[in-house]
C-alpha cells in the first residue's frame, strides 16, 4: 500500500492497535481477507444445523460467542474472536466454521445475532424455557415410544422443571412416592406389652 500521509499514534491494546495499523494501510478497505491460522476473524453459523445447545459459549476462551439469558440466542462479536478453533471443533452439530479476516468497521465491535429461536412456553404455566423446534422435535421422536404412548407422559416434555416435577409427583404412578410411612410409637405400645399393666 502507499505509504501513511499522516500520522497515527497507536495506543490501546495489541488487537487494537492492529486495528488501527490496518485502517491507516487501507482506509478505504472494510474487511480484509486473511490466511488460514490468523488470529483474526469471523465465526460463521448454519442456521439450518444449530440448535442452540450453547456448548460453543461455554467454551469460548475470549467471551466472543454470547447467548441471552432472556430468549434463545447465540450472539457473536468479532473484535474478541481469537479464532482459537474450539468452537467449531466441540460443535455437536458442526454447525461453525471460522472465516479468518479483518473487519475494520464499527461492527466488528459490537455484539450481533448469529442465530436466534422461538422459545417454547410450558403448557402449564407458560413460563418459556427451551427451543421451540427442539422440544418440537423430541415430542415427535417420542411419540411413537412405548414409554411415552400415554399423552400425559408426553406432554411432561412440554413443561417447565417445576411444572414437570409437580406432575410426577401428583401422578398416578408417582417415581417419588415412598411405602406408607409406619404409625408412630408410643408409650401405650410399650406399655401394652407389661405384664404388670
Amino acid at each position: 500500500p502507499a505509504p501513511v500521509a499522516s500520522p497515527v499514534r497507536p495506543m490501546g491494546t495489541r488487537r487494537q492497535i492492529t486495528r488501527q495499523a490496518a485502517r491507516a494501510l487501507h482506509p478505504e478497505a472494510e474487511v480484509l481477507p486473511l490466511p488460514a491460522g490468523a488470529p483474526y476473524g469471523a465465526v460463521v453459523v448454519d442456521s439450518d444445523a444449530c440448535t442452540l445447545c450453547l456448548s460453543c459459549v461455554s467454551l469460548c476462551p475470549s467471551g466472543a460467542l454470547g447467548d441471552n439469558p432472556d430468549l434463545p440466542q447465540l450472539r457473536f462479536q468479532e473484535d474478541a474472536c481469537l479464532q482459537c478453533g474450539l468452537c467449531a471443533n466441540i460443535c455437536p452439530e458442526d454447525a461453525i466454521t471460522l472465516a479468518p479476516q479483518l473487519n475494520l468497521t464499527g461492527a466488528a465491535l459490537e455484539q450481533r445475532v448469529l442465530h436466534e429461536e422461538e422459545p417454547f412456553p410450558c403448557v402449564e404455566c407458560g413460563t418459556l424455557f427451551g427451543v421451540k423446534s427442539t422440544i418440537d422435535r423430541i415430542t415427535d421422536k417420542l411419540r411413537n415410544h412405548s414409554m411415552f404412548a400415554d399423552e400425559s407422559k408426553l406432554r411432561m416434555i412440554q413443561m417447565c422443571d417445576d411444572c414437570r416435577i409437580n406432575a410426577q409427583y401428583h401422578s398416578a404412578n408417582n417415581p417419588l412416592a415412598g411405602a406408607e410411612r409406619p404409625r408412630p410409637r408410643t408409650t401405650d405400645d410399650y406399655l401394652s406389652k407389661r405384664r404388670d399393666h
